[in-house]
């Protein structure tokens, strides 16, 4: 509940955290407005580089989430690739982060770049490529880790091992922006979101899915029935859609209702509710065409 929907780039959704709001506003007013700037886009090239190579392997990322210090991707078929193409995927955001830091030197002593903006540009991806390769999910370094793992470990002793991990890391973080404002006064709370950030990104990570899944649909239902009243919003999809595809493409704040197409002549097949949808992939994932086997939904509920 505490994310929602922005838009879909191809396959991709793109998700914001509330809390960034409250960490750009907090930003701004501590006067690293700047700062904030150059992190932000230096964070979306980062990411843009994981989701190039992955989409050039062929597993597109299933969805990307905005957070107050970071971006969280998750990859759709990453399971599918190989160990050295997955690892390749994940040394493509440091790499990126590496460059950015050459050219961030490069264009200062060629005189593009002020001295002031060049040093900030190069702090910027230093710090976010060296908070990258801390082993905790779902940063990079944490994910190559747990995957070298993965070779000789159950996978359910990995996602434990690396929760453990991201919360001492996360914890270690508020201690220290704890002691650092002791000793020299004042308080910037930058450290504390830090590992607030980690220790939230940790439990993220090493849920399972069909976890994730479930509790965004509950938290959708409650939120719908709290409002009493929603605006409703119509959705086509062609039979041969994967439910997948379909929950992805749900609308954020309204209830989404389907008409169900037959592929190749677009003949309507029949109309459901979201909640079939949500049965009827959390029963077992399809095409669309399953919601019409419902025998609610033949009867003509």
């Amino acid at each position: 509940m505490m994310r929602r929907k922005l838009f879909s780039i191809g396959d991709t959704a793109v998700y914001l955290h509330l809390a960034t709001l409250l960490f750009g506003a907090y930003m701004v007013l501590i006067g690293h407005g700047g700062v904030l700037g150059v992190s932000m886009v230096s964070i979306m090239l980062h990411e843009a580089s994981h989701a190039a190579v992955a989409t050039l392997f062929g597993a597109p990322p299933e969805e990307m989430e905005i957070t107050p210090l970071g971006a969280l991707m998750r990859l759709e078929d990453e399971a599918a690739l190989p160990v050295g193409r997955r690892l390749l995927v994940l040394a493509a955001g440091p790499a990126a982060s590496l460059g950015l830091c050459w050219a961030a030197m490069a264009l200062t002593r060629w005189g593009v770049l002020p001295v002031e903006t060049g040093r900030l540009m190069f702090c910027c991806n230093v710090l976010l490529l060296c908070g990258n390769l801390l082993p905790v999910l779902p940063l990079d370094g944490g994910r190559m880790l747990a995957l070298l793992f993965g070779l000789r470990l159950r996978q359910e002793t990995v996602r434990r091992v690396m929760r453990i991990s991201g919360t001492v890391i996360g914890l270690c973080c508020i201690a220290g922006n704890f002691l650092l404002s002791l000793r020299q006064g004042g308080w910037n709370l930058s450290l504390t979101m830090a590992g607030c950030f980690i220790m939230y990104a940790s439990a993220v990570a090493t849920t399972t899915q069909a976890l994730a899944e479930l509790r965004m649909f509950m938290d959708r239902k409650i939120r719908l029935e709290k409002r009493g009243v929603s605006a409703c919003s119509w959705l086509a999809v062609v039979d041969v859609l994967p439910l997948r595809r379909a929950v992805k493409r749900l609308s954020p704040g309204r209830y989404t209702m389907l008409m169900v197409l037959q592929q190749g002549s677009l003949k309507p097949l029949g109309s459901c509710g979201e909640d079939d949808l949500m049965a009827a992939y959390l029963d077992e994932p399809g095409g669309c065409c399953r919601l019409m086997l419902r025998e609610d939904v033949c009867e003509g509920r």
